[in-house]
């Protein structure tokens, strides 16, 4: 008898450690690589509002979009593509997560969803700017601009974007210009893309080269404050300084050449030998 009940409780702790710990799991992964961008019941954010997602989808399309929602907007489903166009075109990052972890999310969510989670995820998301300061800001005018080298040697966000910012002497023209991404997208959304891009190409650039929390904010500080004071800031067009000093420059080179060069030999060698020749002859 005493085997018996001692079976059973244990039956029961597992049953329990389940139930409770797979919910728990479900809320760790969702605060730690979904709020960033989600909520559950509070508005939109980067992403849309999570709450009764569950209601809406099915389990596995839950699944198979939360560990990659680009294979299934590449593949024309309507419900995703419709998602990924409402959301300005802006792909959710895909994730290296389980099935089984991520259906812990879908438990979580819509146990969040009901107001019968014990965790809280209705509170409302915290700036991830709140504590940025000036420093932070110069810090990230640095990296941005590639005056500071990055930590583990990604290349300089200046490389390949640009920005409405006076305090930057040029940009790249190879991927999108970022002057009003913070307005768009929010620290949640910027800070996301920096620490974990679902651009391709960005994302194979700081695959092995990842940035530091300290330089995904810095850098987020920094294009909160380009796009604070866009309106203040005046370009300079260096296209008319570039062609008057390349005329310069080409004219300078021009004239050298022909000083240098005044007294050259402008026949062949054999000429004079030739001519001598042809004048005996003759």
């Amino acid at each position: 008898m005493k085997y018996y009940l001692l079976k059973n409780l244990f039956i029961l702790i597992a049953v329990f450690a389940f139930l409770f710990g797979n919910a728990n799991e479900g809320e760790d992964i969702f605060k730690a690589t979904c709020a960033a961008c989600h909520t559950i019941g509070k508005g939109r954010l980067v992403g849309p509002d999570l709450k009764n997602i569950t209601e809406k989808r099915s389990p596995d399309w839950l699944v198979t979009f939360i560990q990659s929602s680009q294979t299934v907007i590449k593949r024309g489903d309507a419900d995703a593509v419709a998602i990924y166009k409402e959301y300005s075109n802006l792909l959710m990052p895909d994730n290296a997560l389980s099935t089984t972890q991520a259906n812990a999310v879908i438990k979580y969510i819509k146990a969040a969803s009901s107001g019968s989670s014990s965790g809280d995820s209705q509170a409302a998301a915290t700036d991830f700017l709140e504590n940025a300061t000036q420093k932070d800001i110069d810090e990230g005018v640095l990296l941005f601009g590639g005056e500071k080298r990055l930590t583990n040697g990604g290349a300089s966000c200046i490389s390949c974007h640009s920005v409405k910012d006076d305090r930057v002497f040029s940009s790249g023209t190879l991927a999108k210009e970022l002057t009003e991404t913070y307005g768009a997208m929010g620290s949640a959304g910027v800070s996301a893309i920096i620490r974990s891009s679902p651009f391709p190409a960005m994302n194979e650039t700081y695959k092995n080269n990842p940035l530091t929390e300290e330089e995904v904010f810095a850098l987020t500080a920094y294009l909160k404050s380009v796009n604070d004071n866009r309106f203040y800031q005046i370009p300079v067009d260096f296209g008319f300084t570039f062609a008057f000093f390349g005329i310069a420059v080409f004219v300078m080179i021009l004239l050298a050449t022909i000083v240098l060069y005044f007294k050259r030999k402008t026949k062949s060698v054999y000429h004079e030998i030739h001519s001598r020749q042809t004048a005996a002859i003759n």
